[in-house]
């Protein structure tokens, strides 16, 4: 089925919004082919130092998660937009540039939306599905009547994308709590930075940018010593939203990213979010389309990611409104924030793991299930399948993950972990799941070494697991399968080869 992208705007935005890409997103962009040029010229930022009223309070320090990609990179959004558009390009996909939606219409079977092109030319376009990635200010949202309620952070924020010099620590994010106000300074790229602060009080409306000279004073006041800001890309002021639709599903038409969720841009997830909505939903679409999956697989992409943009929005309004509040208080709360500020190393894990967007699961949705009490230990359905390295694939070694985002599921049988334990039906599984599903599901046999593999029926793969590391972070030592979805979660699990018909007849 044909695909047209369309954008009001002339071209990518080369202002720097979005400036971290997190882990999971390089997982997802390692799927699609396009890592190597989505990091090209990024950098590591490794963690957060904490200053309150000029002093250094703490380091918040980013553990290396299990991942091919342990750290999040700073990253420019343009070169992000244009390597994902190239890699449209390569499918033969253009952005129409210019181009705006104006109007659309629900059908039982279609939608109906006009375009209006830059020389004034209104088209009438008959589509089964629309999607708008159209922002915070959504024509898409407007035009449906889903309404966007939240609230508006009280303090005006500048921002500044500049050049800097002093004794800034490459790879580290700075936090500066102030009594005058806060002042974040984000890594972006070698020897650029953006600042970002609260710089006028409750309830004002600027209307005019700052000016650098403004900017250096708010530096001077709130940073450290000897930081010289030039070179402007981008001076703006702005107001931080909180706002979730209340749905992302009305009809035959959705919302993703910006148009679905707005909140502050601290912890960097806006973009990263919006990259995870819309891999959710577009594999699930695709199955629709080719009449594989039914129509109700749609509504769990609302059940699945509205109840992670909730926990997003709710997590970086935390996080904005304690640095906020810091002017505001005593010198012994002051310093109580300051402390509350800082991840106890007990728990620097999980927080990075958190941050990295590593941790969501979809352990209650429709489309994950497994038999209660099968299972011990390993990853449940729902959660996101553990990386695991080295694993050898066509001869070469690679992490598991590299394998687990595509068009397609993956369904990996492991035959055990003993030599002739492998299950006498393994070879026979393998031959009618591929004949029955193979034109949506890839099959893969996972077993200690080449030699241990049974003989594979045509079009079915092998994974070598010569040290063990698939069947350990699996708890696979005995016979069982995983269904992995297309964007690396777990469908099914179980130690039963023969129950996989079962869940595809309740699900399918």
């Amino acid at each position: 089925m044909p695909v047209r992208i369309v954008d009001k705007s002339p071209g990518i935005d080369p202002h720097c919004r979005a400036n971290l890409l997190h882990s999971r997103t390089l997982e997802i962009f390692l799927g699609l082919g396009i890592v190597d040029d989505a990091i090209e010229g990024s950098f590591q930022e490794r963690r957060i130092n904490i200053y309150a009223d000029g002093r250094l309070v703490g380091v918040n320090r980013h553990e290396p998660i299990d991942s091919p990609f342990p750290f999040g990179m700073s990253q420019s959004q343009a070169k992000t937009e244009a390597v994902l558009e190239a890699h449209l390009n390569r499918y033969g996909i253009s952005v129409e540039r210019s181009v705006e939606l104006t109007s659309l219409a629900e059908h039982k079977d279609r939608v109906v939306a006009s375009l209006l092109h830059p020389d004034g030319w209104e088209e009438t376009v008959e589509t089964p599905w629309l999607i708008g990635c159209d922002g915070a200010h959504s024509t898409t949202r407007h035009l449906t009547g889903c309404a966007f309620p939240g609230d508006q952070d009280p303090f005006a924020y500048v921002l500044a994308d500049v050049a800097i010099q002093g004794k800034l620590e490459d790879e580290v994010g700075y936090t500066f709590l102030h009594a005058e106000g806060d002042l974040f300074i984000f890594t972006m790229l070698p020897g650029r930075r953006r600042l970002v602060c609260a710089n006028l009080p409750a309830g004002s409306q600027p209307v005019d940018p700052p000016t650098l000279n403004q900017m250096q004073t708010l530096v001077d006041t709130r940073g450290i010593p000897g930081l010289r800001i030039s070179d402007p890309h981008w001076l703006a002021n702005f107001h931080i939203h909180y706002r979730l639709a209340p749905h992302y599903r009305h009809g035959r038409t959705f919302l993703a990213g910006d148009a679905a969720h707005v909140h502050s841009l601290l912890a960097g997830q806006g973009m990263n979010t919006g990259i995870q909505d819309a891999l959710n939903l577009s594999w699930k679409l695709a199955l629709v389309i080719r009449g594989i999956a039914p129509e109700w697989w749609l509504d769990t992409y609302e059940s699945e990611r509205r109840k992670v943009g909730e926990g997003v929005v709710a997590m970086t309004k935390t996080i904005t409104e304690d640095a906020e509040h810091y002017a505001g208080l005593t010198p012994d709360q002051r310093a109580r924030l300051a402390s509350h500020m800082l991840i106890p190393e007990s728990e620097r894990l999980q927080a990075a793991r958190h941050l990295q967007e590593v941790d969501l699961d979809y352990r209650t949705s429709l489309l994950s299930r497994e038999v209660e009490g099968e299972f011990e230990r390993g990853p449940r359905a729902g959660m996101l399948a553990p990386a695991a390295s080295p694993i050898i694939f066509a001869g070469e070694r690679k992490n598991l993950v590299s394998l687990l985002i595509g068009v397609n599921h993956r369904l990996l049988l492991f035959g055990g972990d003993v030599r002739g334990q492998a299950n006498d039906n393994l070879a026979e599984v393998c031959r009618a799941t591929q004949e029955k599903h193979g034109h949506w599901l890839d099959v893969s046999v996972v077993t200690p070494d080449e030699q241990h593999a049974v003989e594979l029926p045509t079009g079915v793969t092998h994974l070598g697991d010569p040290t063990g590391a698939i069947r350990e972070r699996y708890a696979a030592n005995v016979p069982c399968l995983y269904l992995i979805r297309p964007d690396g979660h777990i469908a099914f699990r179980s130690r039963r080869f023969d129950s996989l018909g079962d869940y595809l007849g309740q699900v399918l």
